[in-house]
């Protein structure tokens, strides 16, 4: 893809010798700035979430009707919350909530092992169902996926949970022998959705700093198609696991999932996975999100991007003697004096800071050129946003988001 480029002309008078211009630049101008969520349970995640609460009144095999001939079956020793029906939601419902809230995409990721889904995806009502409304759903300004959390929490092979995004089918993640080694192999198997042809993105949910039997079972195949970290899961910073990942060779780019159990909670959300996209539809987002032009984010409108050495964020680029940043930061919230840059950070290895640069008057729109040379460098780095929010007039002392990585080849 050809690099294009915005240029910026600011002329300042100094000191009466004149005027100069300044050159600043927006990297890949032509890639859109996309917002999203990428970790989403429908009414089809029933096994757990708000709509049940504890209880001692629970009778086996008792069952629920909610469209149609769909049902599930309650959990053992929980009950519904009154009215639970009214804010789970289908699919489809999410998506309309998501639209009305400004979002560019929006995933609904329901647990693959839910009984809703069995049998499987060949021969199941609801996930035919939930793929055809996030079709429905989906128009040249909004794209809607329907895919799967693939839960493993039982095998002594390591545990974890994942989010498989475009494929046309998925596995249960609770049968006997499916493992992470296995799943693995199925998503090597099925890279790509067997009805479009568009890529399966799969992405670590909330990862501890250990997880995913302390990040094992890693090849340069499955490398490429797990290319994406939840950094951010509802509220909470997975900084720790997304480094650690990193560290030990998975190259993933971080994202931001609500991980919501009812659609009430898709207008107050403020944390966001944005996409460097061609255009605003499946394609272009999967795309995208298998070359890793990502970044993760609490503020639902900061825009970012930056480019080294010509290459657009997510890349993999040849080792040079020294790396030229540029990086624009925007948050177009200018009548919030909170919503300032304050800080960014560069971070390589084990969470090491190579540099951090404060500007000398706090802004809304920033451009920033940074040089960093190769001997700071351990076969990564990537770039950490701050900014100056304050809550009863505290400032608050932690990232507002985290950008895609750039690797060092060999």
């Amino acid at each position: 893809m050809k690099k294009s480029k915005f240029l910026i002309y600011i002329f300042i008078a100094l000191l009466g010798f004149g005027s100069f211009a300044q050159t600043y630049e927006v990297p890949f101008q032509n890639l859109k700035i996309l917002n999203g969520n990428t970790h989403a349970h429908s009414i089809f995640s029933y096994s757990h979430g708000s709509h049940l609460k504890k209880s001692a009144n629970f009778i086996k095999g008792d069952k629920v009707m909610f469209t149609d001939s769909l049902f599930v079956s309650r959990p053992k020793n929980k009950e519904l919350k009154e009215n639970w029906d009214l804010f789970q939601g289908l699919p489809e419902k999410h998506y309309e909530e998501a639209k009305n809230a400004n979002f560019n995409f929006y995933c609904v990721t329901d647990h693959s092992q839910e009984e809703a889904f069995f049998p499987d995806s060949k021969n199941n009502t609801a996930w035919a169902v939930a793929q055809k409304q996030a079709e429905m759903a989906s128009n040249s300004d909004f794209t809607a996926f329907m895919g799967v959390e693939h839960s493993e929490n039982d095998s002594n092979n390591g545990r974890g949970h994942f989010n498989v995004i475009g494929s046309s089918t998925y596995i249960n993640a609770i049968r006997p022998g499916i493992d992470i080694p296995y799943f693995y192999n199925w998503l090597k198997e099925n890279p790509k959705n067997l009805k479009t042809g568009n890529p399966v993105v799969v992405t670590f949910n909330h990862p501890d700093k250990k997880q995913f039997n302390n990040w094992a079972y890693r090849d340069d195949e499955i490398t490429e198609i797990i290319t994406l970290l939840e950094i951010i899961n509802s509220k909470k910073s997975k900084y720790e696991g997304f480094v650690n990942a990193l560290d030990k060779g998975w190259k993933v780019s971080p994202v931001a999932g609500i991980d919501n159990h009812n659609y009430t909670e898709i207008s107050k959300a403020e944390s966001r996975t944005f996409v460097l996209a061609e255009n605003n539809s499946p394609k272009a987002i999967l795309n995208a999100m298998r070359k890793r032009r990502t970044y993760a984010t609490y503020d639902k409108n900061l825009e970012c991007r930056y480019s080294v050495n010509d290459s657009i964020m997510g890349s993999s680029i040849p080792k040079s003697e020294t790396y030229n940043l540029q990086l624009y930061i925007n948050d177009p919230d200018i009548d919030d004096k909170t919503d300032k840059i304050s800080k960014i950070d560069i971070i390589t290895r084990e969470g090491k800071i190579i540099k951090s640069i404060e500007p000398k008057s706090l802004k809304h729109e920033n451009y920033f050129n940074v040089s960093i040379e190769n001997k700071d460098i351990d076969t990564y780095f990537f770039v950490q946003v701050w900014d100056n929010t304050k809550t009863k007039k505290v400032e608050i002392s932690k990232p507002v988001a985290w950008l895609a990585p750039i690797w060092i080849l060999k």
